[in-house]
């Protein structure tokens, strides 16, 4: 188990919030830290698991898919 600190957490938070469109840049504007360690961190938590990939979140409905539940 990692043991997170603010900084980590908060990335961590702001990744949640849009990973795809949030640069390095624009988390050490709200984190009291620079760029540079953000990515540093990032990489940590990549090498650690703790970020294990980063994935589209999908509106099926948007999308046009039809909304299927599976038969027991």
């Amino acid at each position: 188990m990692n043991n997170l600190d603010d900084i980590d957490s908060s990335i961590l938070q702001l990744l949640q919030q849009d990973a795809r469109n949030q640069t390095t840049v624009e988390m050490a504007d709200v984190l009291p830290v620079s760029d540079q360690t953000i990515r540093n961190r990032i990489s940590i938590l990549e090498e650690q698991g703790v970020i294990d990939g980063y994935v589209p979140v999908i509106d099926y409905a948007e999308a046009g898919f039809a909304i299927r539940l599976p038969v027991h």
